[in-house]
């Protein structure tokens, strides 16, 4: 049996056209006249870029020389994944399509043989929920990534953080303007639609699936950007990244009224798709505050317009009356860039915005919205997993039963991987980690030990999926912002101790006094101390680190119980770095004991509903905890009088003391022992009705609403020896003082400057480079 009719129908066309007019005109005969538009309306930095690919497409070198014929020969010989085997009826469907499409060719591999610089690398396929499978190009397992020559823009590459935006600007969106509406706006045909530079294409190559009785193998040849190739999505997030940085500058333009779009009349009339979240109160976390973060009140003062990007799906939120003029302008930023169709075009291309998605009610507004696999409430104000997603991690969890033993490598990465995907928007679920990775040690066997502490890691993750329907997360708990209080914290041999300092806008719990600074300490017990490590006691199995990120807990349960710090952003500074580098991690990689303390964080963060930042403070600016974690013969008057200085003047301090089951879990964690999760889950008292929020300081926030963040999530900051200046810790001062705080992601720059700067085309950095262009 040989491959289906219509494919090699369309095989032996192609062979006869290249026989006839040679490789290159093969090639542009086939693509015609690509997918860019003509870039005129184009006004960015990227531009430049854009042209060399649409004129000369992406380039493909390497570091090595061109393949011997015995490499070619062993590779056709290899084959494909053995998937191939299972979907070969959908390859040659899926490839029927391709080629109709101008983006693949397949050539017998005697003619393919003929082509300079040929390289055959084995495809797969994988399948996916409720959608057709994947084809996919396995470069790696060939050595093509691995000797690409990296010339694409990686900078364009700032999908990671596009829901933290979004999240970002839903919060920050002024509420007197309404709801924020959510759209999506996704790209058909992705990749396919930037060319690869005519002579580099055979450096592609993949071997296609043959069939049982095939005489002479395939080899697929692609015209554009393939999947699996390194250099594929850097190179097209360049051109989707311009798309939404065109869209979010004219929106930014008052002048700007776009013109009339024929897709933003049908996705107008087309109902969005349901995606109601269900919402109940849960009885594992504190209740929901009914009030505002008063550092939001100046946040912003117009409607919301704004426009991200994750690769080929595009993310629009807009409040009233904006709606239309959002995604008019979005729709007509993507014919600006990838053109549409006319009546020039072949009947098998399709338009850039995907038709099957509009049509589906993505494209149309709705405060309720599936995006990036999150069910976003901008009304509830939650995002929370959709059902499938669920049911997916119960899937994981069930299919490892407490009796389980032993797994295979490949299972367990896969479960952490699907693990850490759902992990994102779950707080406190990232702390759950450390003892999961850990079990990765394999010493020498390729079997996982699921050991007890692994499996009591995932009772912990069963624990947080039984609250996943009644307890949506809320996007406040999420997205850092100007933080409500600073404090220190140290910890020695001797005991712990910490001090925080609230700003006027957390309101006290209970008989605590509002804008009064906290401090606390406690001694450790004696065993404690006869196991540290010392100088004197080399064989100890407790570090000072240890003790340190003991503290760390101890002080953010001091402000919980003390201040109501719901859905507040809280800043906590300790002088060591380990412990510090630990707390924004979240997590470790062995089974030590900070993985026990950090299970604790997580658990008190998904209790109380904060936002923990943690940064480093220089010892010698730290005084205040450093006195409390070690004069123990001193009383609280004896050290403030002492002390008194770094304290705000006229406030006093009131003392907190660490409840006993809080302790207890502690010392089990560092005894390497895992407590119940109601030693961390002390309700605190309810919010003082005589406290005042106070009048939040305007915040500076970025200029425009399509910043971007850093590559650094949790950036830290340069200390001096003048940083600890008792004025800064006034509460009216603490905004001023945490200035460098005030950014959700810390400084923030505009959405064209982090990787535009940088971008040149292809050909003028591969004519740059020495290295073998083979």
């Amino acid at each position: 049996m040989t491959t289906s009719k219509e494919l090699g129908e369309l095989i032996t066309r192609d062979v006869e056209l290249l026989s006839r007019v040679g490789w290159r005109s093969f090639v542009k005969h086939r693509r015609g006249r690509g997918d860019f538009s003509s870039l005129d309306n184009v006004n960015h930095q990227a531009r430049r870029l854009l042209m060399n690919l649409k004129h000369r497409g992406a380039p493909v070198k390497f570091t090595t020389p061109p393949w011997t014929t015995e490499q070619i020969d062993k590779a056709i010989r290899r084959g494909p994944h053995k998937s191939c085997n299972e979907y070969i009826d959908f390859l040659d469907e899926e490839f029927i399509d391709m080629i109709r499409k101008g983006q693949w060719v397949i050539l017998p591999a005697s003619v393919a043989k003929t082509l300079v610089g040929l390289r055959v690398s084995p495809p797969g396929v994988v399948p996916q929920r409720d959608r057709r499978p994947r084809w996919i190009c396995d470069y790696t397992w060939s050595g093509v990534n691995l000797e690409t020559i990296r010339l694409a823009p990686k900078e364009a590459m700032q999908f990671g953080n596009c829901l933290d935006r979004v999240l970002r600007e839903i919060l920050l969106a002024d509420p007197d303007y309404g709801p924020v509406f959510l759209n999506k706006t996704d790209l058909s045909d992705g990749f396919y639609r930037a060319c690869l530079n005519p002579d580099d294409i055979p450096k592609l190559g993949v071997i296609y699936p043959s069939r049982q009785g095939q005489e002479e193998p395939f080899i697929a040849l692609p015209l554009v950007l393939p999947m699996g190739w390194a250099e594929s999505p850097p190179y097209f997030c360049a051109a989707t990244e311009t798309v939404a940085d065109l869209a979010n500058s004219r929106l930014q333009d008052p002048s700007h009224v776009p013109e009339e779009h024929h897709l933003d009349d049908v996705a107008h009339a087309t109902p969005a798709e349901n995606a109601v979240p269900t919402t109940h109160a849960s009885t594992s976390a504190v209740s929901v505050p009914t009030e505002r973060d008063p550092c939001l009140q100046h946040s912003s003062t117009k409607p919301l317009q704004y426009v991200d990007i994750f690769v080929d799906d595009f993310v629009s939120a807009a409040q009233r009356p904006f709606l239309r003029r959002v995604r008019r302008t979005l729709l007509r930023a993507i014919d600006d860039v990838f053109r549409p169709n006319d009546h020039l075009d072949s009947e098998h291309r399709r338009d850039p915005v995907s038709m099957k998605k509009l049509l589906k009610g993505d494209c149309s507004w709705s405060t309720v919205k599936l995006i990036l696999g999150w069910i976003v409430d901008t009304v509830n104000m939650t995002i929370q997993l959709p059902p499938h997603r669920v049911e997916r991690l119960w899937e994981i969890l069930d299919s490892i039963p407490r009796r389980q033993k032993r797994t295979s490598v490949k299972k367990w990465h896969k479960v952490l991987g699907e693990l850490r995907s759902m992990a994102i928007a779950l707080p406190g679920s990232r702390n759950m980690f450390g003892r999961l990775q850990n079990a990765l040690k394999l010493d020498g066997s390729s079997r996982i030990a699921l050991n007890k502490g692994v499996h009591q890691a995932l009772d912990d993750f069963r624990w947080i999926a039984k609250d996943l329907t009644d307890r949506p997360t809320r996007i406040q708990e999420i997205v850092p912002l100007l933080p409500g209080a600073e404090g220190d914290h140290d910890a020695s041999g001797a005991g712990a101790g910490g001090v925080w300092f609230p700003s006027d806008t957390l309101v006290p719990r209970g008989d605590w006094k509002a804008n009064v600074p906290v401090v606390w300490r406690i001694e450790w017990p004696d065993w404690v101390r006869e196991r540290l490590v010392s100088s004197d006691n080399p064989n100890g199995d407790i570090t000072n680190s240890d003790l340190e990120c003991a503290g760390g807990l101890i002080q953010l349960e001091a402000l919980a119980q003390t201040f109501d710090i719901r859905e507040r952003t809280v800043v906590s500074k300790g002088d060591n770095l380990n412990t510090t580098f630990w707390e924004r991690k979240g997590s470790t990689t062995t089974d030590s004991v900070p993985a026990y303390l950090l299970r604790l964080f997580g658990l008190h963060q998904r209790f109380h509903r904060y936002v923990p930042r943690f940064d480093y403070l220089p010892g010698k600016s730290n005084l205040l905890a450093d006195a409390f974690s070690r004069d123990f013969h001193l009383s609280w008057p004896e050290l403030h009088s002492q002390l008194a200085h770094l304290f705000p003047q006229n406030t006093g301090y009131q003392v907190w003391t660490p409840p006993p089951q809080l302790i207890s879990g502690i010392l089990s964690a560092l005894q390497r022992k895992q407590c119940a999760r109601a030693s961390v889950l002390v309700e605190p008292a309810t919010p003082s009705p005589t406290g005042t929020s106070g009048k939040s300081s305007v915040m500076t926030w970025a200029s425009t609403p399509f910043s971007k963040p850093s590559a650094t999530k949790f950036p830290s900051f340069k200390s001096s020896s003048s940083l600890f200046v008792p004025e800064t810790l006034q509460p009216t001062k603490i905004q001023s003082g945490l200035e460098r705080l005030k950014i959700t992601y810390g400084v923030l720059h505009r959405r064209t400057s982090p990787w535009v700067k940088q971008t040149r085309g292809p050909t003028q950095r591969v004519a740059s480079t020495s290295v073998s262009s083979a």
